[in-house]
């Protein structure tokens, strides 16, 4: 089947960054179970699709990381530990999102994913998300990129890629 023209590119793109930084403008006061998120507020056929150009899908991306240092920035000066991180689903961006944790608790358990149905595996040092898609990463965040690997209750499997980028030390 072939995948139909996708219109309004510009604009689309336009509004999803405009949203991204309408959402981070003030750091999150509502938490819930120990962590805000952002997920891509454009819908799922459109970031997904092979037909919206490279530039556009580095330009969410590097949004995302642009308003992760701003939420940074915001954070308050209170007894709270809070972390601030962008993941990146790759090859489609969709599952893409931004990730305020509160305690440390949180940010550990989040990234405890080894059971049967899912897993996250360490890719090579080589492999690099910053080099390959040009994207500007200030130096007092980290980079950290898994495969992963969903098996569904029905025996389908799916491969991916995840990368963590923020304050992950």
């Amino acid at each position: 089947m072939r995948e139909k023209k996708v219109r309004g590119i510009i604009r689309k793109s336009e509004n999803m960054i405009k949203r991204i930084e309408e959402e981070t403008k003030e750091f999150p006061k509502e938490f819930y179970n120990g962590y805000w998120h952002l997920h891509l507020p454009v819908a799922q056929d459109f970031i997904s699709s092979n037909k919206i150009p490279r530039k556009i899908k580095r330009q969410c991306i590097q949004t995302l990381l642009d308003r992760t240092e701003h939420l940074i920035g915001l954070k308050p000066n209170d007894n709270e530990k809070y972390r601030v991180v962008v993941t990146v689903e790759l090859p489609d961006l969709w599952g893409s999102q931004m990730i305020v944790f509160k305690g440390e608790s949180h940010f550990k358990d989040f990234f405890n994913r080894n059971d049967e149905y899912q897993k996250w595996l360490h890719l090579p040092d080589h492999r690099n998300i910053q080099t390959d898609w040009g994207l500007s990463v200030p130096n007092d965040l980290q980079i950290s990129g898994f495969k992963e690997v969903i098996t569904e209750e029905d025996g389908h499997h799916y491969e991916g890629e995840i990368w963590f980028i923020g304050e992950l030390k």
